[in-house]
C-alpha cells in the first residue's frame, strides 16, 4: 500500500521540525527581557539548539540549514550580515561530525563539549563583529552571553531531547 498525501506531509513536517525549533528560538531571542545586569547580554537559543540537532539529526539540520537561520538571525537581530551565518555553520558542520562521540555517553558530556564549542562561536561573533564596526565591541557582555548560554544549555537541550522524543522517533 503506498502511503498517502497526509502521511507524506506528516514526514515532512516532522523532519523540518529542527530548523522549525530554532526558528522559534531566535523569536523567543528577540522578546524584551528586562533584566538590569544582563541589559546587553543574553543565551544564544539558536546556538544552543543548532548544536543539539547537528549531534542528534545532522540529516535533519543541515549546513545550508544552518546557514539560512544564521541570516535570518542576523536580520532579525540587526547584526552584521552573515556573522551568525559564519558562526552556526560551523557550529552545525564541526558538531555534526563529532556526534558519533556523543552518543551513548553521560549529558555531562554533551554539555562539556557545547561548552567548549560555544566558546569559539562567541569570539568568532566578537570578531566579527567589531571588525565590520571597525571598533571593538564590550567583551563583558559577550562573557556574559556566553556564562548564560552555557548554564542554560541542559534547558534547552531538555526541551528539544523531549520533542526529539515524541515527534522524530519515527523519521
Amino acid at each position: 500500500m503506498k502511503p498517502g498525501v497526509w502521511h507524506r506531509l506528516d514526514v515532512v513536517a516532522r523532519g523540518l521540525f529542527p530548523a522549525f525549533s530554532v526558528f522559534v528560538l531566535l523569536l523567543i531571542n528577540l522578546l524584551p527581557v528586562s533584566v538590569p545586569l544582563l541589559a546587553t547580554a543574553s543565551p544564544a537559543l539558536a546556538l544552543m539548539a543548532v548544536f543539539y540537532w547537528s549531534v542528534n539529526r545532522p540529516d535533519l539540520l543541515t549546513a545550508v540549514a544552518a546557514f539560512l537561520l544564521g541570516l535570518l538571525q542576523d536580520l532579525l537581530m540587526g547584526l552584521p550580515l552573515g556573522v551568525s551565518s559564519l558562526v552556526l555553520l560551523l557550529v552545525q558542520t564541526g558538531s555534526a561530525s563529532q556526534g558519533r562521540f556523543f552518543h551513548n555517553k553521560p549529558f555531562s558530556v554533551m554539555w562539556w563539549g557545547f561548552a567548549l564549542v560555544a566558546i569559539p562561536a562567541f569570539l568568532v561573533q566578537w570578531l566579527l563583529s567589531s571588525a565590520l564596526i571597525e571598533a571593538f565591541l564590550p567583551i563583558k557582555a559577550t562573557i556574559i552571553s556566553y556564562v548564560l548560554t552555557a548554564a542554560l544549555f541542559p534547558i534547552v537541550a531538555w526541551a528539544l531531547a523531549r520533542a526529539q522524543n515524541s515527534l522524530l522517533r519515527y523519521v
